[in-house]
């Protein structure tokens, strides 16, 4: 049977399931400190998605970690990271974490904002979703996290109106930043934007879609167009870096889970384990179990 992802729709439903005993009485927003999860709380949660945004600022971690979709991130002090609705999270924490969260849902700054991703590229798929802080801002961006948390906290009788606007202003500052950090970086060509974003769709998204078509639609060219750039810049065609994708994600299962060939192939985005072990065999010359016990 083909394992369900959690996706929590809720925000309080998040905390619930969690354990930490924590909640909003806005149902779209909510933003906490890192110091209010107990010590005796879950220290890591497995792969889930949820209907609402994601906003981290993290001041100090010493051992905690993060995987974006296919992503892993060791935590280091003072960057943010983002996720959108369609983002696959998990993580580790440690005791020892310092920082702020926002979780809030589209419906918040529907008034302001159509879609969160055209406004905000941070939130992207094909786009990083994590932005390293200089010294220089991050006391900047903190005051308004922190003013963010206190705001939440009252009772003031325009409290969600003001979080509302303050969100807002806070999600145009992080775009600042982000075009300040792309200003300082060689502007890529036409091609190269092409390709780095191909990449990140495939990194996100390779569970899911395994034709160039997919992704070609994406980025609003041609599968041909998108082939001979590919091609012309990394030496490799599309279909090969999608399929070196499925294949490495493959191996760590095999390697370093006890998972069942079926419970993989259905993981790692197949209708069928007889189609998986079949592609498996092409691209790597053994099946996968051949290469689980090879590897003993």
């Amino acid at each position: 049977m083909k394992k369900i992802l959690p996706r929590f729709k809720e925000i309080n439903e998040f905390f619930e399931t969690t354990g930490f005993e924590m909640e909003t009485d806005i149902p779209d927003f909510l933003v906490f400190s890192f110091d209010e999860f107990p010590q005796n709380g879950i220290m890591s949660m497995q792969p889930y998605q949820k209907d609402f945004y994601h906003i981290t600022l993290v001041l100090k971690s010493k051992n905690s970690e993060i995987t974006i979709d296919e992503q892993h991130n060791t935590i280091q002090e003072n960057f943010l990271y983002f996720l959108s609705t369609e983002h696959i999270f998990s993580w580790q924490r440690d005791l020892n974490i310092k920082g702020f969260t926002i979780f809030f849902k589209p419906s918040f700054l529907d008034l302001y904002v159509s879609t969160f991703e055209n406004n905000f590229s941070f939130f992207d798929l094909s786009e990083s979703n994590i932005i390293a802080l200089s010294p220089s801002k991050i006391n900047e961006v903190l005051d308004d996290f922190k003013k963010l948390y206190k705001e939440f906290n009252t009772s003031s009788v325009y409290r969600e109106e003001i979080l509302q606007t303050s969100l807002l202003a806070l999600l145009y500052k992080f775009k600042g930043i982000q075009e300040e950090f792309s200003m300082l970086e060689i502007v890529p060509s036409k091609k190269q934007t092409i390709v780095f974003k191909f990449k990140n769709l495939v990194n996100n998204l390779f569970i899911t879609y395994k034709h160039v078509s997919d992704y070609a639609v994406k980025l609003y060219v041609s599968a041909n167009t998108l082939n001979k750039i590919v091609k012309d810049l990394t030496g490799k065609t599309a279909k090969e870096i999608i399929n070196e994708k499925v294949i490495l994600e493959s191996k760590k299962m095999l390697l370093y889970t006890s998972n069942d060939i079926s419970e993989i192939a259905f993981t790692i985005g197949f209708d069928e384990p007889t189609h998986f072990i079949r592609f498996f065999k092409a691209q790597t010359q053994q099946t996968p179990k051949e290469y689980r016990n090879s590897k003993m």
